[in-house]
């Protein structure tokens, strides 16, 4: 078991490993996504309004440089509003978005001419650190505080030599809180939810997701990248005879053989698919690629638990379809369509004999 002084260690919180997939899908999947682009796209809009007013008033930049500066800032803020009101942003896209924002906010500090307004302003980088500590990895976390105490440094600077040396240090150490303290406070907030989260979601005995998370975590999969020419798979496994495994060699024969299969799905699925235990003897996996080919990859899985020397074989069944720029209920509504297809291919490979697999065709119905 990992100590709570391993876990928490700077090193440990280095290495985390974004949450975005599994944020998305779980917002997503409890209806609160539309909400969040609301409030992000607002953000990124009003940091936007708040430049221009600024180039329009008496206190705006001074000089062709400081201008362009601020012009650019405001473009940053525009393109993030516009991302956000388009779709939910892929990981790639998210990240993207607050190192601009990141660089936009430095760039209209930096532009600014009063030192005191624009180390005011270096507060704006704490809601980027905020974003990155909730979706991303604590290394862009400590990337938005470099960011932000080079620039505040700079604007203290300025302001110890306009004659308020004292001024400007109270302020900069006040920044550099306000950017360490909050985004790393929601960075321990979501590291220590995830744990219970992935704990309360996983099958105690095979380490695997269980039913009720299955949903999210492929919903995950589908709204936090881009659509294109993908297609999504769901498989349903299914062990045969695995009651007369329990009945002659016992409860404990049978666990083992569970957790031998589930690190056969693990080992035989790439990185990114959903394996999932939906009770009993039965698993599901769901994974995106740029096909709708899964007999193979499903006849490998099935050969793979059929080597296993629990004496156990599977009945597969599959079925896959195109992803789209759908909204949340339709891709909740295609991974639910795929599961109640792959189990009915499922049932269709077990009534032919088990140790098989099945692909629904949406064309034939099953027999």
């Amino acid at each position: 078991m990992t100590r709570w002084s391993d876990r928490w260690s700077p090193r440990r919180w280095r290495r985390q490993r974004d949450h975005y997939d599994w944020l998305s899908g779980y917002l997503h999947a409890r209806g609160m996504s539309a909400s969040a682009r609301v409030m992000m796209g607002t953000i990124a809009g009003g940091l936007a309004l708040c430049l221009v007013a600024m180039q329009l008033s008496a206190d705006g930049p001074v000089g062709a440089v400081p201008v362009a500066m601020t012009w650019i800032a405001c473009a940053g803020g525009v393109a993030g509003a516009l991302l956000w009101m388009w779709r939910w942003p892929t990981r790639r896209q998210s990240l993207m978005f607050g190192l601009v924002s990141n660089t936009s906010i430095a760039l209209a500090c930096l532009a600014h001419p009063d030192p005191l307004a624009a180390l005011i302003g270096c507060v704006a980088f704490a809601i980027i650190g905020a974003y990155f500590a909730f979706f991303h990895s604590t290394r862009v976390v400590l990337y938005n505080f470099a960011v932000a105490s080079t620039v505040g440094m700079v604007e203290a600077g300025r302001l110890a030599f306009s004659g308020h040396p004292v001024l400007g240090g109270v302020d900069l150490l006040l920044i550099l809180q306000v950017n360490m303290a909050m985004p790393l406070a929601i960075r321990a907030l979501v590291n220590a939810l995830s744990v219970d989260l992935l704990h309360s979601d996983r099958d105690p005995l095979t380490g695997l997701y269980n039913r009720r998370s299955f949903e999210y975590k492929t919903l995950g999969l589908l709204v936090a990248r881009d659509a294109g020419e993908l297609y999504l798979t769901v498989a349903m496994v299914d062990l045969d005879r695995f009651k007369a495994l329990n009945d002659t060699e016992g409860h404990l024969a049978g666990d083992r053989a569970l957790v031998r299969v589930a690190q056969a799905l693990r080992v035989n699925t790439a990185k990114s698919a959903v394996i999932a235990r939906s009770g009993g003897e039965e698993f599901l996996v769901a994974y995106v690629s740029s096909h709708c080919q899964p007999k193979a990859l499903a006849q490998q899985i099935c050969d793979a638990i059929a080597a296993l020397p629990d004496h156990v074989t599977a009945s597969i069944g599959t079925a896959c379809a195109p992803l789209a720029h759908n909204d949340d209920a339709s891709h909740q509504a295609l991974i639910a369509r795929l599961t109640a297809d792959a189990d009915a291919a499922m049932y269709c490979a077990k009534r032919r004999g088990g140790n098989q697999v099945q692909h629904h065709d949406p064309e034939d119905a099953v027999e």
